[in-house]
């Protein structure tokens, strides 16, 4: 009998963005469904422990890196490049894709070139930024963030100032953007752009207890609502499949993503891309992968598996 070799994984995690708490959550659910006949794995706190794997020459020991980050020095493509110098494989999206994708205003300016529906958006790089001309209701948002945190619905111009700052507060830039009222769709997709076939999974219907599906409403909240698949019409179900897989494709991600978009009067409007989505038991990427009977633990195998055909291509 043959014994094959366990893979070596380094699980990163925690960090030093706003979602650090989520990240946690995510490595350990991570680590509690990773299969320990086929892996080995061993934690790393960016926060803490990123110089002890690059000066200890700990990186040496791993086949690849599970990275369970979220938000700034996560998703950014800041860790990405440094496990590339490295030369260690990981999960997920390069450097150039997930630096794209956590740029709000780089990513809607791109997708206009693929007639891709956005709200419209005034981004804003300079806090004394004439503010009367803003039509209402609108959102306020960092450019550069993830879990809904630093945003607020805003319905007057004596509530914008206030959620100016607080956006700024998260990021250097920010965005004003058309509030679009209508169904809150979100939607996975798994493959490596222009190298494998891309798997789409079911969309989820999010009905937030909240305003909107804000940090609380994604993490706390009993009274918001997750339908998976979607409670849509199939050809809108379809519609928005194609989408997300268009999306993933043209802005090269590689790995899990997932695509958020509002739904009004049969039109798809795209919100934003999450390059390291959540990967906890409430999160919305194991909920779609479960309804089409995938396990977390195949999903885990799925994810590691496209990160090795990234390394070798």
């Amino acid at each position: 009998m043959i014994i094959k070799k366990k893979l070596k994984i380094a699980l990163i995690y925690g960090g030093i963005s706003s979602e650090r708490e989520i990240s946690f959550n995510s490595a350990k659910y991570i680590n509690k469904h990773l299969n320990r006949n086929k892996y080995s794995v061993r934690f790393y706190d960016v926060k803490f422990d990123l110089l002890k794997l690059i000066q200890e020459g700990q990186y040496k020991e791993f086949d690849l890196a599970f990275i369970a980050l979220h938000g700034k020095f996560g998703e950014d493509g800041k860790i990405q490049s440094i496990l590339d110098i490295l030369k260690i494989p990981y999960t997920g999206s390069g450097v150039l894709a997930s630096a794209l994708c956590m740029n709000k205003i780089k990513t809607f300016e791109f997708l206009k070139n693929y007639n891709i529906k956005t709200p419209e958006f005034l981004p804003i790089y300079n806090k004394n930024i004439d503010l009367e001309k803003i039509k209402y209701p609108c959102i306020v948002k960092p450019n550069e963030n993830g879990s809904s945190i630093g945003i607020t619905i805003v319905n007057s111009f004596e509530d914008l100032k206030n959620a100016v700052k607080k956006a700024f507060s998260e990021d250097t830039s920010i965005l004003i953007e058309e509030y679009i009222r209508g169904i809150e769709i979100t939607c996975g997709v798994l493959g490596n752009s222009k190298q494998t076939k891309l798997m789409v999974l079911p969309p989820v219907q999010i009905i937030p207890g909240n305003n909107f599906f804000d940090y609380d409403a994604k993490y706390f909240s009993k009274q918001t609502q997750e339908i998976c698949p979607a409670d849509i019409p199939e050809n809108l179900t379809k519609k928005v499949q194609e989408l997300s897989k268009k999306i993933h494709d043209v802005l090269g991600c590689d790995g899990l993503t997932r695509s958020d978009f509002i739904l009004k009067d049969n039109e798809f409007y795209f919100l934003e891309i999450n390059t390291i989505p959540g990967l906890t038991e409430v999160s919305l990427c194991p909920k779609e992968a479960k309804a089409i009977g995938i396990s977390f633990e195949k999903f885990l195998d799925m994810q590691i598996g496209l990160a090795i055909k990234k390394s070798n291509k």
